[in-house]
């Protein structure tokens, strides 16, 4: 079944994750083999004919460069793509592209229990993390082992792996749970971190007694009692806890009680949003911090939730109400975060994505666009966002698909 959607949104539905993606048919035993490196190969592009679903923004290139092979949102990875291709007999595989539209790898997996991540280890190298198991529907075979794997996304070799988790990928981050019920539930069994570096289990609730909240990178962010602590995945040395951040100025008599936030909007960011609650359990404020470092990046009045996004280049954008009205729109980079500029919006259109070189905010199919290192409104229409860019800045746009899923053509950025 052909999956379509409105013009100006984004495809698929992203788990809250490092930057990671799902497929689950129904996790409900093939052999699990050991992991090895991905299948060597060196495809050409191929001319895309299907006509974009929405009109590209004018950032993008005229007419587009190639067909992307994907069934399902590919994610930015290294300096190429990374995503799932479906074919008619239901085999699923994992693809590396270049952002020339060249297939340099693949590799398959389980069709009926997969997911991906894309996260950095301590060199700042992109790992692309892909989950196999031995699920078996058509037997009617539960999974009983699933396993874990880093690749390197420009050639596809084995990084680490495999590592035995309790399930797929929850997030945000490497934080992976056994989900409960339906595949569609938001709830999940006890959860685990691993360590990008590694591969390594570095925290896991059911033995550890503390509840994972947020990885991003190897920093992880756990909650136990009432206190909030970040510490390194790897060493677990503590960076930083909650009972050393100081409440917002304008909470009056002062909060309650500081708990966890909205998670990233896309599940992948440096910073995490905290709500700062009274006696009653009810936010009065909410502020954002670096994830890495417990500084107070923004702070926002009252219940309304901010929103945060981010990508793996290190590039937050986070939004809220406006004390003077409207929305407050602010980019950060890196960590320790540095502030590149904040600005005052209109209501309307709200923070959506950060695809490339810009910041998307849409209203159904309506799209504000913003440059991401200046903060300038590049201007709205009813323009189609990009799923993912290149470091190049190729723009893969979504398309009419006449096949398995999902279809998208890369565009060049306009000149």
């Amino acid at each position: 079944m052909t999956a379509h959607a409105r013009p100006g949104r984004r495809l698929g539905a992203l788990a809250a994750g490092a930057v990671l993606v799902q497929v689950l048919a129904a996790c409900t035993s093939r052999e699990l083999t050991a992991p090895e490196d991905a299948e060597p190969r060196d495809d050409p592009p191929v001319q895309a004919t299907a006509a974009p679903e929405a009109e590209p923004a004018p950032t993008l290139a005229g007419a587009p460069r190639w067909a992307a092979p994907y069934s399902s949102p590919p994610r930015p990875a290294g300096d190429g793509f990374v995503g799932i291709a479906m074919s008619e007999g239901g085999d699923l595989t994992f693809l590396g592209v270049d952002a020339e539209g060249r297939t340099r790898w693949s590799t398959p997996r389980n069709p009926s229990c997969t997911a991906f991540a894309v996260t950095e280890d301590e060199s700042g190298q992109d790992l692309v993390v892909l989950l196999d198991s031995d699920a078996d529907p058509a037997s009617g075979l539960l999974a009983t082992r699933t396993t874990a794997a880093a690749y390197d996304p420009h050639d596809g070799s084995l990084v680490w792996g495999p590592t035995d988790v309790p399930g797929t990928l929850v997030g945000p981050g490497l934080l992976l749970a056994a989900i409960e019920g339906s595949v569609m539930s938001s709830s999940s069994g006890p959860k685990v971190a691993l360590d990008p570096e590694t591969g390594a289990v570095s925290a896991d609730e059911e033995e550890d007694g503390t509840e994972l909240l947020h990885e991003y990178q190897g920093t992880l962010l756990v909650r136990e009692g009432g206190e909030l602590r970040a510490s390194e995945s790897g060493s677990g040395d503590v960076l930083w806890t909650s009972g050393e951040l100081d409440p917002p100025e304008h909470t009056g008599s002062g909060p309650d009680a500081v708990a966890p936030g909205p998670a990233p909007e896309n599940g992948y960011a440096a910073s995490v949003a905290l709500s700062w609650e009274d006696p009653d359990g009810e936010p009065v404020a909410h502020t954002v911090h670096d994830l890495r470092t417990g500084e107070r990046l923004v702070s926002f009045h009252g219940r309304e939730e901010p929103r945060v996004v981010g990508n793996k280049e290190d590039l937050t954008v986070v939004s809220g109400p406006h004390p003077d009205g409207g929305q407050l729109l602010v980019g950060l980079r890196g960590s320790p975060a540095e502030e590149l500029w904040r600005t005052r919006l209109p209501d309307g259109p709200r923070l959506d994505a950060v695809v490339g070189d810009h910041v998307h905010l849409t209203d159904g199919d309506l799209t504000r666009l913003v440059e991401v290192r200046s903060g300038e409104t590049v201007g709205e229409g009813p323009w189609a966002v990009p799923v993912a860019a290149a470091a190049d800045g190729t723009a893969l746009v979504p398309v009419g698909s006449e096949g398995l899923g999902d279809a998208f053509a890369a565009f060049a950025p306009a000149p």
